[in-house]
């Protein structure tokens, strides 16, 4: 018994993407060459299985298309990141946008909970954490060109709500 084919398009309207993105990932290889017949491309359910994959980790943000495209090789070259390494690196990005997400979540609710009328204008404290968030990021200011220096802005971004 041979393994059904699903038309492009059809893998397409069945993962709510576009062609044009399945074509894309065919060119970058991280989906295994489809079989062609003619000028259409068709997808087993192997090559559909390494689309839902890369579909939850790309697509829902979670790595990269270039780390994508080392987990889901199936010959890694040499130059490339171990898939640990990759795995490794994606859970601490993900852990440092979690932390982000709760500083900015604080600090709506402090904002929220502000006694003042206008507390994104008129609160206190979030004006001194601003004022504190401006100095570091002109501190930061290294290069005769003006631009920030790389090191400055995590520490902006990465601020705690004020209290």
């Amino acid at each position: 018994m041979t393994d059904a084919l699903y038309s492009i398009s059809q893998a397409a309207r069945c993962f709510g993407l576009p062609v044009s993105t399945l074509r894309y990932y065919d060119e970058l290889g991280v989906l295994p060459a489809a079989g062609r017949r003619g000028n259409v491309r068709y997808y087993g359910r192997g090559e559909l299985r390494r689309l839902a994959l890369v579909l939850r980790l790309h697509h829902r943000g979670l790595v990269s298309l270039a780390d994508t495209a080392v987990l889901v090789s199936d010959a890694p070259a040499d130059d490339q990141p171990s898939g640990r390494e990759v795995l490794t690196a994606s859970i601490a990005a993900i852990k440092d946008r979690i932390a982000h997400l709760q500083a900015a979540q604080g600090l709506l609710e402090h904002l929220l909970t502000c006694p003042k009328a206008d507390p994104v204008r008129e609160c206190a404290p979030l004006r001194a954490e601003l004022d504190r968030d401006v100095a570091e990021g002109l501190a930061g200011l290294s290069a005769p060109d003006g631009c920030p220096s790389r090191r400055a802005a995590p520490a902006v971004r990465a601020r705690r709500p004020p209290r």
